[in-house]
């Protein structure tokens, strides 16, 4: 397996970086899109996931969105991270993987994880990408106006509460699950999301969700799915689908599960094509 490093640039010229894997048969490609203060690689999760569908004839490309990866994985001071960045550095990898893949490949696939899940379904939506046949979501966050602020109580009569706004005032952040979100983004909360996309796209959306998962609800999934989508219960595991105290999603019975989610997507995948 080679993996090449590849560098590319966002429409307002942010240099991204992801990780490109040409498999030999190329019967399809596959964008990933991770979750906030994490990387492409997702402990894991995305870089073997990657691995199994090179094994199984599939090309992908993950990458690190603004203010993520490298020297910024883990941080969370993102008060300058907007929603529509994000939308645009996820544009400029599908585009970079299509510049990268067969010329004749007609079909892709776009696999989006926690706070990566709904931008991904609101992006093929509003894009109207055709090519892209299915979008696999994992523990997605799909109201980032829920997600953000009003799970953490910071919502008071629909507007930020008095407190969030002073902070917000005096800091230029507010301060969610412990994650500096600045003005631009909490403005965006009321108007993008993952919820019409989900009803639009219908069958073309698959969730894979914990039954235990604290940080992004399963009810979230079962909310806003629309009556066609089709819902994977991962019985028992939590966000990162980990079993219990695995925390690093390093554990054997965690890559047990993982690899169980691979083979369902894969299947999903070539069912497709």
């Amino acid at each position: 397996m080679n993996e090449q490093y590849i560098n590319f640039k966002s429409y307002d010229g942010t240099i991204l970086e992801g990780t490109f894997i040409k498999a030999k048969t190329e019967k399809t490609a596959v964008l990933f899109v991770h979750g906030i203060t994490s990387s492409r690689n997702e402990l894991g999760f995305h870089s073997e996931y990657a691995k199994f569908l090179f094994e199984n004839g599939i090309t992908t490309l993950r990458f690190d969105y603004r203010f993520h990866g490298g020297k910024n994985e883990g941080s969370t001071k993102l008060k300058k991270l907007s929603l529509c960045g994000i939308l645009n550095d996820i544009d400029a990898a599908f585009n970079t993987l299509k510049s990268h893949v067969n010329s004749e490949l007609k079909s892709f696939f776009i696999i989006g994880t926690s706070f990566g899940g709904g931008l991904s379904a609101f992006w093929v939506d509003f894009t109207q990408k055709t090519e892209i046949k299915k979008v696999i979501l994992n523990a997605p966050v799909i109201s980032y106006e829920n997600d953000v602020l009003e799970r953490n109580l910071l919502i008071d009569n629909n507007l930020l509460s008095e407190k969030t706004q002073k902070q917000l005032n005096k800091k230029g952040f507010v301060n969610s699950s412990d994650i500096h979100f600045g003005r631009e983004l909490i403005n965006e909360l009321k108007y993008i999301n993952g919820i019409n996309a989900l009803q639009n796209l219908k069958e073309k959306v698959v969730i894979f969700h914990g039954e235990a998962d604290e940080d992004v609800p399963l009810t979230s999934s079962q909310k806003y799915k629309s009556s066609s989508t089709q819902l994977e219960v991962i019985p028992d595991v939590g966000h990162g689908f980990g079993v219990e105290n695995d925390e690093d999603l390093d554990f054997p019975e965690t890559k047990e599960i993982h690899m169980n989610i691979y083979k369902k997507a894969l299947m999903i995948i070539e069912s497709t094509l």
